[in-house]
């Protein structure tokens, strides 16, 4: 699919400039129509029998494992679906074995979610939170991680780009500081995943984690988690559900009429992302949609998507030096993302003021602090055009 027919998959783009994808991104037809699809099997209720509704729901669900699984270039066995980033990182901090001789690492501009897991567990049991201070307006290396390491570090968490800043990680750079001296790595990638390439084939981390929302484009209350080959080897999760297990003989149809069956048994969880799941009764809307959207993103293509992004980001960077404001994300091409931030004027009430105009002209993006390194923030998506970032760029030049 092109970019221009994947577009037309957005009809919420008809009546607005929407350039916030890092904040809740819209959703394609695709996905409305996924969902569509699984309300009729549940209202139709036509598999029959019940136990087959529910095992159809299920295939439903899968697709989302596979169509992940092919974005990151990954082993389906390592992918596992998630409620939110929330979710993921919660999973994360309560598998990885902590004490209060333990430190994680923590940059101070990370969107509070990130700390929010490991700050409950140093209530719990005593484990030191340690910041990692950014420089240069949100720059952030593999350098200052390892400056802010001693003996007791036991995990960083961190997002791959930055929510404040647009700041791109060297995630090879920090992974290689991790694997040689045995830290747990936790990725927030929910503001790179579906606009950047990501290959987990080669960049090494224990938990990948992206909430749908954003520019995966499917706020379903569904997202994504890699689990490493080390994490399945060495780590459990801290709840465990039936839809783990290894399938019985027959499947959960059969079992289920099995008159002997009894729940004092051995249980076995097969060597599977899916055990970090609640591996209940999910969120099945939710991952059809979000199955659909990410699709999409497949069928485009992830370099297609990265490229058209860059493409556009080069434009608003260029315009917006011409209209002399402050560019606030980096230039260089390996620290950028999808998100631009700039400042129009010092006091961040203007900006806010200025904020309010574009809204009210129907120009979507947001404003975005933390640690004082933020500003007005942008998202150039693989469904905006030039013409977007022109149409952003007038209301500007004619507010300030």
């Amino acid at each position: 699919m092109d970019l221009l027919d994947a577009r037309k998959s957005f009809p919420g783009l008809a009546n607005k400039v929407f350039l916030d994808a890092a904040a809740v991104s819209l959703t394609p037809v695709q996905a409305r129509l996924g969902i569509e699809e699984f309300l009729e099997l549940a209202v139709s209720g036509d598999a029959g029998d019940a136990s087959r509704l529910h095992l159809a729901m299920d295939n439903m669900r899968h697709e989302a494992i596979y169509q992940a699984a092919q974005l990151l270039n990954s082993p389906v066995e390592n992918i596992a679906l998630i409620e939110s980033t929330t979710h993921g990182l919660n999973i994360a901090a309560n598998a990885i074995p902590l004490t209060n001789s333990d430190n994680v690492l923590i940059a101070d501009t990370e969107y509070l979610q990130v700390a929010i897991p490991w700050s409950a567990k140093r209530d719990t049991v005593g484990l030191e939170i340690k910041p990692v201070r950014s420089h240069d307006e949100g720059a952030l290396s593999a350098d200052d991680f390892a400056a802010a390491m001693d003996a007791r570090t036991r995990a960083i968490c961190v997002s791959s780009v930055q929510w404040c800043s647009g700041y791109r990680m060297d995630m090879s750079a920090l992974a290689e500081l991790c694997r040689t001296r045995g830290i747990w790595l936790v990725v927030d990638a929910i503001q790179e995943m579906g606009a950047m390439e990501i290959d987990l084939a080669t960049q090494y981390a224990d938990f990948v984690i992206a909430g749908g929302h954003k520019w995966l484009n499917a706020p379903f209350g569904c997202g994504v988690m890699f689990v490493s080959d080390r994490a399945l080897d060495t780590l459990e999760p801290a709840s465990h559900g039936y839809l783990a297990l290894e399938p019985p003989h027959g499947g959960w149809g059969t079992y289920f009429q099995t008159p002997d069956i009894t729940p004092y048994r051995d249980y076995e969880f097969p060597r599977s992302a899916k055990k970090f799941e609640i591996a209940g009764t999910s969120n099945y809307p939710g991952a059809v949609g979000f199955g659909r959207s990410l699709k999409l993103v497949n069928a485009i293509g992830i370099k297609n998507v990265e490229g058209h992004i860059r493409k556009l980001t080069d434009l608003l960077h260029d315009e917006l030096d011409k209209l002399g404001v402050r560019l606030v994300t980096k230039r260089d091409p390996e620290f950028r993302s999808g998100i631009t931030i700039f400042r129009c004027y010092e006091d961040h009430e203007q900006d806010k003021a200025l904020l309010d105009k574009l809204l009210a002209e129907s120009i979507m993006i947001s404003i975005r602090y933390t640690s004082n390194v933020g500003g007005l923030r942008a998202s150039t998506h693989y469904y905006n055009s030039e013409d977007d970032v022109m149409k952003l760029i007038d209301c500007i030049a004619r507010h300030r």
